[in-house]
């Protein structure tokens, strides 16, 4: 896998879901944990964290979702049309 090169917002996000994991998810259960509980890849989760991935539409939602809030509250640009498309 090659060098992601992440938007300024993107790593504003990545950095918040990795406060927020620490902060409030971490306490309760494991990466491997919430990987199985959303559906997604352990090692997704962690590239996340480490700035080597852009948080997708649907981590967005499932940290939403486990942490009771909308998605827009954790990324100011969630509902803008072209915030997904590459």
């Amino acid at each position: 896998m090659g060098n992601i090169k992440l938007t300024t917002h993107d790593a504003r996000i990545a950095a918040s879901l990795k406060k927020l994991w620490d902060r409030q998810i971490r306490p309760t259960m494991t990466q491997t944990q919430f990987a199985q509980k959303y559906g997604f890849q352990q090692n997704f989760i962690s590239q996340v964290f480490h700035f080597r991935a852009s948080a997708s539409h649907a981590l967005i939602c499932a940290f939403a979702k486990e942490l009771s809030t909308q998605p827009v509250a954790i990324d100011s640009l969630f509902n803008e049309p072209s915030r997904f498309r590459k």
